[in-house]
């Protein structure tokens, strides 16, 4: 009756609480297209957005190099770019989180990251930017968070 899958998904879901559904990818995958236009100017807004709101980043402009603001987008476009292959989406989330300490120094300290990755995103997105796109975002934040990596997929 219940495959194998159906089972593992279950227990792994039991153990970690963290789940993505298939319509929160597609809400990944919607908002980064629109972020790929310019992947450049959306880290601008996302680093001046830090700049503005928290003294520790004050100087973010000269301590961030361009090819470690890449790498950072990089890693968003990653977990966009998964899909629904759990062991990829694994990987691209410990990968964005790392690159997330690399800015904050601290785990502790993502939810800055995350209030200016909502900000960038609703400056960006516009008229399409939805609450559904935020929740989206906030679920891969918030399985940065945590400290099992492992991840439930629900349909």
């Amino acid at each position: 009756m219940f495959s194998q899958e159906f089972f593992r998904r279950l227990v792994i879901g039991a153990q970690t609480g963290m789940n993505i559904s298939e319509n929160q990818i597609r809400n990944l995958n919607e908002s980064f297209d629109i972020i790929n236009l310019d992947r450049i100017k959306f880290a601008e807004i996302f680093f001046v957005y830090l700049k503005e709101k928290n003294p520790k980043f004050e100087n973010i402009f000269s301590k961030i190099q361009l090819e470690e603001a890449k790498s950072f987008m990089n890693s968003a476009r990653n977990i966009a770019l998964s899909g629904a292959q759990n062991v990829q989406l694994e990987k691209a989330i410990q990968d964005f989180k790392m690159e997330c300490i690399k800015i904050c120094n601290r785990t502790e300290e993502i939810p800055l990251l995350e209030k200016a990755w909502l900000f960038a995103l609703e400056e960006w997105l516009g008229p399409w930017y939805s609450h559904r796109v935020e929740e989206s975002w906030q679920k891969i934040f918030q399985m940065l968070y945590s400290e099992e990596t492992t991840l439930q997929w629900s349909r």
